[in-house]
């Protein structure tokens, strides 16, 4: 099975030179939807006693725009070593090719009932918001991915999560 050193590498190399809203390189964003997805699934696993496996989400986290914003597919993934539920969280995390509005990408997402996935939306979403990110229709997509968060959060307090 891959390592976080694996997938971070894999993450390089698949958005070298692909930059942020922000100007900043895009990994970047990937790093810290990562390292904040894996406090949340070790309060989830430790506090919560919630089975989810931080690494794996930590894995997930990091390649979550992978198969978006670069060629890679999910045999790519599998065939870099990558588990069936890291891949299965990225492919949940994954824009459909069809439009699809963001109020109901997050409504299928929370449907799938799946805590890790949740967890690092909420990660995404929550790093969207911070003002070091610029944001290109400023408060209209602020409120949305703010709404988002706390759909996001409700969903995964009712899977027993208790963190925030």
């Amino acid at each position: 099975m891959a390592s976080i050193f694996e997938a971070h590498s894999f993450a390089m190399i698949a958005h070298a030179g692909q930059i942020d809203k922000g100007g900043q390189p895009y990994i970047r964003h990937l790093e810290r939807v990562a390292n904040a997805s894996v406090g949340r699934a070790g309060h989830a696993k430790s506090v919560d006693r919630l089975a989810i496996d931080p690494m794996e989400v930590m894995q997930a986290a990091i390649l979550h725009d992978v198969l978006e914003d670069t060629p890679t597919t999910p045999i790519a993934l599998r065939a870099e070593g990558f588990s069936e539920a890291v891949i299965a969280m990225v492919v949940m995390l994954t824009k459909p090719a069809a439009p699809v509005p963001y109020d109901a990408r997050i409504s299928a997402l929370i449907a799938q009932h799946h805590l890790g996935a949740l967890l690092i939306k909420m990660s995404d979403t929550e790093d969207n918001l911070s003002p070091d990110r610029t944001l290109p229709d400023g408060e209209a997509r602020r409120a949305r991915y703010a709404e988002a968060f706390d759909r996001l959060k409700a969903a995964a307090a009712g899977l027993g999560y208790t963190g925030s």
